[in-house]
């Protein structure tokens, strides 16, 4: 079993973040964020100490959800323990399940498992504790309309036969799920455009959620996770050796990458840019013609943008002057992951 939770680890950290894209919450976030900031959403765009204390708050919210998650992990871990002389047949339940569940996503023929049971509240949580029971009280009442996701993810924590494993399985689940939230928190008025144009598109994530399921059910019941976790460590050795072999072809090959999408990111910002100053009023004196110039020279200073920029920039200077392997960190990270 050393080999068996490493690929577990990414199909848990997909299925939070699925759960997360899921139609009945993508949607809410801005809602849940008022309730983490105790104000309006509106409120939370302009004031940046309010949005700093609704992201304390979505924090203690994460921890208390997925304390729920990991409780429920622990339930299914303990179950399928005491039924260990039968792994086989619990692999094919398990998996058939799953794929009925990906299946229900798709086609929607299974009514009874688009019940969802949310927790509604007219008191804001206004302190880091209420924050948390809030959370937990997510987890619980949220369960069945993420139910099918989440349901997959027990399954596959049961079927490891180890109850740690379980709790590290669910922990990567809640970490997929509560990621986006601080991030969403983080970089609110950025983050809730992108969340906008991702509502366009629910459907054909629910049904790629589906496929996802589909996929994962039918491994667990042939067995085949861990043929797959032997071709991810295969594939790591060959980078590590190969990284070893080819020190300054690596480095180059890395830093051109990074540099590469350093490049894209400031073509792509530097076109909104200019379309945004061709919006600019002729006429110094027409109405709103500072707000916007000034608006088009602090464009380039947002946190996210600027983030993005000197992520990629400062990755292609430490491959290329060889102070970060990059191979031998992916590598490592592949095998860290079986450990």
């Amino acid at each position: 079993m050393g080999t068996g939770i490493d690929l577990n680890f990414g199909i848990a950290f997909v299925a939070g973040v699925l759960s997360f894209l899921s139609p009945c919450i993508l949607p809410l976030i801005p809602a849940y964020l008022s309730l983490m900031g105790g104000t309006s959403i509106q409120s939370l765009k302009e004031s940046g100490s309010k949005r700093r204390g609704a992201f304390l708050n979505t924090v203690f919210f994460v921890i208390g959800f997925s304390i729920v998650f990991m409780v429920l992990g622990i339930l299914f871990s303990t179950t399928f323990s005491l039924l260990s002389g039968i792994t086989r047949i619990i692999n094919i339940v398990a998996g058939s399940i799953v794929v009925v569940l990906g299946l229900n996503f798709i086609f929607n023929f299974w009514k009874a498992l688009n019940f969802e049971k949310r927790f509604q509240t007219e008191k804001r949580p206004t302190s880091a504790p209420a924050s948390m029971l809030f959370g937990m009280a997510f987890g619980a009442g949220w369960s069945p309309c993420i139910g099918p996701i989440l349901s997959s993810i027990l399954l596959l924590a049961g079927s490891t036969g180890s109850l740690v494993r379980a709790i590290i399985l669910l922990s990567v689940y809640s970490i997929g799920l509560g990621l986006p939230f601080l991030l969403t928190g983080l970089f609110l008025p950025f983050a809730l455009r992108q969340l906008d144009k991702l509502k366009r598109h629910l459907r054909t994530i629910k049904i790629a959620s589906g496929i996802f399921l589909v996929l994962i059910g039918v491994l667990i019941i042939l067995g085949r996770l861990q043929q797959l976790n032997v071709v991810l460590f295969s594939f790591a050795y060959r980078l590590e050796t190969w990284g070893a072999e080819n020190p300054g072809l690596a480095r180059g090959i890395f830093g051109g990458l990074f540099f590469l999408l350093t490049l894209l990111v400031a073509v792509f910002y530097i076109r909104k840019a200019r379309k945004q100053q061709n919006n600019i009023p002729a006429a110094a004196d027409e109405p709103g013609a500072d707000e916007t110039k000034n608006a088009a020279r602090s464009w380039w200073f947002k946190p996210v943008r600027m983030f993005f920029l000197l992520l990629f920039l400062s990755g292609g200077i430490l491959s290329v002057t060889g102070v970060v392997d990059f191979t031998a960190v992916i590598s490592s990270w592949f095998l860290f992951q079986g450990i």
